[in-house]
């Protein structure tokens, strides 16, 4: 009978020492851990808006709360610059990573701002500049939750596909204060797309094509931006099916000679290691049809690549489209698109030779 009242004043002592223990971490420091609710909702919806600021589900499915008055913005996901340049949001980006030329001649505040990591974030840096809000990408949660921990909002963006390319502007719109201009760019990009829709409609024998990587080989599959260009333009995507665990699946020569597509679109990536004339001047690429044919082409531009996810990759369908089918879509109507687009998202227009197309 000792035993029993001993044993049961113990378990009543530990279950009082676990609640004491919780209680304390809950009244000590317990409110200062953000746990993120995760929301089934589409991207962009907004969850609870107050006079000051805003809840909102970003593409990875996280809610996010973000102040109205966002001033200063930082990322190191060199994607979404281009994204807020054209939603006039270049001054207030004051943390980056990697830029380019072509960016910092747009903006050329660029040039004289934090660097915060270059792909992967430096928490270190952020925390010191202090940035009312940090976009990332979606895919790396882990990075989103560790700037949230140091008291930045951290948006996750997504664009692989034209779907979600445009939420994600759409997104970056609401949370930026700059939905209007979200909408005209929205509105222009689906425009584009309906009327190349219907020019390709008609189209009875299509054109078999490939887009390849930064290395021979590599390809472009039916989940990404650049494989549906192919297919917006009335081409057929020879690696539409392709099994891929990866962006830009090495494919392999042999299985690009089997496929032998009547057209070849090289990425215009800074880090591509070959040329249109490496393709063209190699015996073993020969008797390749797009070969034969002289059909291998470098993606535009020199400044600013149309295959690059953004509004401006409508005009990279447009290219295909001229280039696979000049007589339903025209040189000249891709020169009036190029200076139209470049007006309406940064406000200049570039010729020909600048852009190189």
């Amino acid at each position: 009978m000792k035993n029993f009242y001993v044993k049961r004043t113990l378990c009543i002592m530990l279950a009082l020492l676990i609640v004491a223990c919780s209680f304390a971490l809950s009244s000590c420091g317990g409110q200062d851990i953000k746990v993120h609710k995760e929301n089934d909702s589409p991207a962009g919806t907004v969850v609870q808006e107050t006079e000051d600021s805003l809840t909102i589900v970003d593409q990875a499915g996280r809610e996010v709360t973000v102040g109205k008055d966002v001033d200063s913005i930082a990322l190191c996901y060199r994607v979404v610059i281009r994204f807020l340049l054209s939603l006039d949001q270049g001054d207030k980006i004051t943390g980056i990573g990697k830029t380019e030329d072509f960016l910092e001649e747009l903006q050329p505040s660029l040039k004289d701002c934090a660097d915060v990591g270059k792909g992967v974030a430096d928490i270190e840096a952020l925390a010191e500049l202090k940035p009312d809000l940090f976009f990332h990408k979606a895919s790396d949660v882990e990075t989103l939750e560790a700037v949230e921990e140091i008291g930045i909002p951290a948006i996750g963006i997504e664009i692989e596909t034209p779907e979600d390319m445009l939420t994600a502007l759409e997104l970056m719109g609401k949370v930026c204060g700059a939905e209007k201009k979200a909408d005209e760019l929205i509105k222009y990009y689906n425009d584009k797309l309906s009327s190349i829709a219907e020019l390709t409609l008609e189209i009875k024998n299509k054109k078999s094509a490939v887009i390849m990587g930064s290395s021979i080989g590599k390809v472009a599959d039916g989940t990404m931006l650049q494989g549906e260009m192919i297919e917006r333009a009335g081409g057929i995507n020879c690696a539409a099916e392709l099994e891929a665990t990866e962006l830009w699946p090495s494919a392999g020569t042999e299985q690009i000679f089997a496929w032998n597509p009547e057209y070849i679109f090289i990425t215009s990536s800074e880090s591509a290691s070959y040329t249109v004339d490496d393709i063209m001047k190699d015996p073993a690429w020969s008797e390749l049809e797009a070969v034969k044919n002289g059909h291998v082409y470098a993606m535009p531009s020199e400044k600013d690549s149309w295959e690059f996810p953004g509004i401006v990759s409508v005009l990279g369908i447009e290219y295909m489209l001229k280039t696979m089918y000049p007589q339903i879509f025209t040189d000249k109507e891709l020169e009036e698109d190029v200076d139209e687009l470049y007006e309406l998202s940064y406000g200049i227009s570039f010729d020909r030779s600048e852009l190189g197309y």
